[in-house]
């Protein structure tokens, strides 16, 4: 029996279009865990944003634990990096919204930002790590994170 899915909504907040790359990055990680944990899930939307990237996607995982993951994951990410086409080598901070609820129909809000506090963030440059509102400074390379594998933010 295929138990209820968890609805995963995720949507830019803020930083161009390096917060639409990160609504798609967050959209990539959170597929890649389903698959890497065989569960089953579901692309329901998602909307392209001019220049790359994701506006906002939502997106279906069944049997998933509807306590604890989102407390893991849900309310603001960001994430710090040197775009490579900044030839001032200038860092972005970039930030989007993720929202979990088991109701697919829910309507994505007009202000990401109202999303909650921050959540996560993820550093590029100029070091690898990622900070976590509830676990502290984690010496993770985010992109371990990105590929699905959230064991070292789970054993925290």
């Amino acid at each position: 029996m295929i138990e209820r899915p968890i609805i995963i909504d995720i949507g830019y907040i803020a930083g161009g279009p390096e917060g639409h790359l990160l609504v798609e990055k967050l959209l990539g990680m959170f597929t890649a865990w389903a698959e890497r944990q065989e569960c089953a899930h579901d692309l329901l939307e998602k909307a392209p944003a001019f220049g790359g990237g994701l506006k906002w996607a939502k997106l279906a995982i069944y049997t998933v634990d509807h306590e604890r993951f989102p407390t893991l994951h849900q309310g603001a990410h960001s994430m710090v990096r040197i775009p490579p086409d900044d030839l001032n080598q200038r860092r972005h901070m970039s930030c989007a919204g993720v929202r979990m609820s088991d109701q697919a129909d829910l309507p994505f809000p007009q202000e990401m930002a109202g999303w909650g506090d921050e959540r996560r963030r993820y550093f590029f440059d100029p070091y690898r790590a990622i900070t976590d509102s509830r676990l502290g400074r984690l010496e993770i390379d985010p992109d371990v994170v990105f590929a699905g594998d959230f064991s070292a933010l789970e054993q925290a």
